[in-house]
């Protein structure tokens, strides 16, 4: 005959330090269940990560933001009487519309002319 098995949460023999949590804000000091455990609960935890998530999404949505607005910038131009006739505009041009040249996705350099090309979108 089988043993059932319980849902009962296993209890570890080992014992750990106290730590303080790792929250800012957070000066709880607490004893570890686990040898990796930083936070003294969870919500402290997902807060932390959330937090850390928010400062990133914050840059990349400013970057995102300003190179949508240079795609637009360069639909606008590619559509334009001047470049259609030359196939080229000056810089001075991308910047009246507000074009930002700091803002793009990669830069390569050009077998055949030797200068660097910056990509936007590709």
């Amino acid at each position: 005959m089988k043993k059932k098995k319980t849902n009962q949460q296993r209890v570890s023999n080992r014992t750990y330090p106290p730590k303080l949590c790792k929250k800012e804000d957070c000066y709880l000091e607490f004893i570890p269940t686990d040898g990796r455990q930083v936070y003294c609960d969870a919500q402290h935890r997902i807060d932390s990560n959330n937090d850390k998530r928010k400062i990133l999404d914050k840059h990349e949505s400013s970057f995102n933001k300003s190179a949508r607005k240079n795609l637009q910038v360069l639909i606008k131009i590619y559509n334009s009487i001047e470049y259609i006739d030359s196939g080229k505009v000056d810089e001075s041009l991308l910047s009246y519309e507000g074009y930002n040249l700091s803002i793009y996705h990669r830069a390569q350099i050009d077998l055949d002319t030797g200068r660097e090309v910056k990509f936007c979108f590709d």
